[in-house]
């Protein structure tokens, strides 16, 4: 498995010094900059000797991609200039949180939204196959979001939608959140292309294996022949010194 970080593509120069495989930054930060902006992060990163293999939040907040008020030209267009500078970058694999613009509204059938979002994620699948990109829906916790909340309602909703590019992604920390068991992880073999993890309590860098159940998370992957990226999503007071911790236990675990 390949180790990475989420973080600002600003920071890609910390998180190689620190040694990771790769940096997973946010499609909204690079789909809002000025074309010099983007032009000198895309230098920045070329110079980099690690990749931006993945990104993370695909659309903003304001967004919606379900009820009435959904603008599919909107979308569509929104789409088309992200993945073309994240591609660029280098983007395998695109997560599709996005708690707030998928959030279904108030009086609005939850059903109706679900078939929204499952329209809204063909449009994405269509765009990103354009690009060689696989898109990643990440089930959030319901804290985040009213809608796939569940490793096993993101893997209901992948086979839904039925798309070569529209894969899934298993959170350790809204698994945690959510008490969802990680065996449920056995039943996503064929469509598992990306994960997250953070400590279950307090969304910190895994620092230690007693800091929770990380093993029995890493020995699903295993079971599957999981042989792809797990970035961490967490918080830390000291990248440079948790960084390099929370990276050596993961390689532990991966291997």
């Amino acid at each position: 498995m390949k180790i990475g970080i989420c973080a600002s593509i600003n920071q890609i120069g910390t998180m190689e010094e620190i040694g990771f495989d790769y940096i997973e930054p946010a499609v909204t930060e690079i789909a809002h900059m000025t074309d010099n902006e983007y032009r000198e992060t895309l230098r920045r990163a070329e110079d980099s000797g690690i990749s931006c293999d993945a990104f993370n939040i695909l659309f903003p907040g304001d967004f919606r991609l379900t009820g009435p008020e959904i603008d599919t030209i909107k979308v569509k267009d929104y789409l088309v200039g992200a993945f073309e500078r994240v591609a660029e970058l280098g983007a395998k694999v695109v997560v599709f949180g996005s708690g707030g613009a998928r959030r279904v509204p108030e009086n609005y059938k939850f059903e109706d939204g679900w078939n929204d979002l499952v329209k809204t994620a063909k449009l994405i699948g269509d765009v990103a196959s354009q690009y060689d990109i696989s898109i990643a829906v990440e089930p959030l916790n319901k804290r985040e979001t009213n809608i796939i909340n569940s490793v096993a309602e993101g893997i209901r909703f992948v086979d839904e939608v039925d798309h070569p590019n529209i894969k899934l992604l298993a959170d350790f920390y809204h698994m945690r959140v959510e008490n969802e068991p990680m065996n449920v992880i056995g039943e996503a073999t064929d469509i598992l292309v990306h994960a997250h993890i953070a400590c279950g309590q307090g969304r910190h860098y895994p620092l230690s294996i007693d800091d929770d159940i990380y093993d029995q998370f890493f020995t699903q992957l295993k079971g599957i022949s999981y042989n792809g990226r797990i970035s961490i999503e967490g918080s830390t007071q000291d990248v440079y010194k948790d960084g390099p911790i929370a990276l050596n236990l993961l390689r532990e675990l991966a291997f």
